[in-house]
């Protein structure tokens, strides 16, 4: 496999620093810069073959301006941002280079890429795509090429609608005066885990999940859908008769299909990791 030069402006961040090390680790020449290095993005826009920008969305933005101009047509501008429509647009309307959009659905802390998924929106110029893809697989990455709406719309769900269930469940105990130490000492495995997901979304950057949630232009949508889903489950599971309550939840699995089954026994491999020596509820 040929060996580049790349780049990474925000290298200095978390992200940054994980796939400096993945690229190396691969053989390619690494060059990173932040806003106390010496390597500015200028040296990185005029000295690498592959350029990636990994800042929040408005700096990612901000950037591409300033550096898609000095990137010519043999290169790569490529970016981390977790939502994809803005940020792939403004790379392509300010370079000649190719142009691919990517999220790495992890975070700094994984260890491995080997079975995280990889979206890649390839936008301008595909001649780089089949070696970025080549290169993630390789290292047992899922890759899955993606519209840059469609991510986004997904990403309403799975990031800005997961967070902001989170958040609420946080001011839900808040209203009620229910502390960590309270809620533990009578939760199941299941609702366990969910109060470290609570701990865990909150002792990190909240900016990050503000932004996911407020700056996801097709949130509002899966909020009013979501929403909607709440109010029906509130009238049938809450005042609904059972054979109502049935059909209501019958309908759903029906839907998940088989991976109602898979889902079981993968979240009984993971509480049995994360509490040892404990038989998983079912109830949860």
């Amino acid at each position: 496999m040929t060996k580049y030069a790349i780049g990474i402006i925000g290298g200095t961040g978390n992200m940054g620093q994980w796939f400096n090390s993945f690229f190396t680790e691969a053989g390619h020449k690494v060059l990173i810069s932040g806003r106390q290095t010496a390597i500015t993005t200028e040296n990185i826009a005029e000295t690498c073959d592959i350029v990636i920008i990994s800042t929040p969305t408005d700096a990612a933005i901000r950037i591409c301006k300033i550096i898609g101009p000095l990137l010519s047509e043999n290169q790569l501008l490529m970016d981390f941002c977790s939502l994809k429509e803005r940020i792939v647009d403004k790379m392509a309307e300010s370079t000649r280079a190719a142009v691919i959009g990517t999220h790495p659905m992890f975070g700094p802390d994984t260890e491995s890429i080997k079975g995280r998924n990889v979206v890649i929106c390839p936008v301008k110029n595909s001649r780089w795509i089949d070696w970025l893809e080549n290169l993630l697989s390789s290292k047992g990455a899922e890759v899955t090429r993606m519209d840059p709406a469609v991510h986004d719309r997904n990403m309403a769900v799975v990031q800005g609608l997961t967070h902001l269930l989170t958040i609420c469940m946080g001011k839900t105990l808040q209203k009620l005066n229910m502390t960590p130490n309270l809620v533990n000492s009578c939760s199941t495995p299941i609702f366990k885990l969910n109060m470290d997901l609570l701990g865990r979304l909150f002792s990190q950057d909240l900016d990050l999940y503000s932004n996911l949630i407020g700056k996801n232009a097709y949130m509002k949508d899966a909020l009013e859908i979501f929403s909607n889903a709440l109010n029906e489950g509130e009238e049938c599971l809450l005042y609904g008769s059972n054979g109502e309550k049935r059909s209501y939840l019958e309908e759903i699995r029906e839907f998940l299909g088989d991976f109602c089954q898979t889902g079981f026994i993968e979240s009984n491999k993971a509480l049995n990791i994360i509490y040892p020596n404990k038989k998983p509820d079912p109830k949860g």
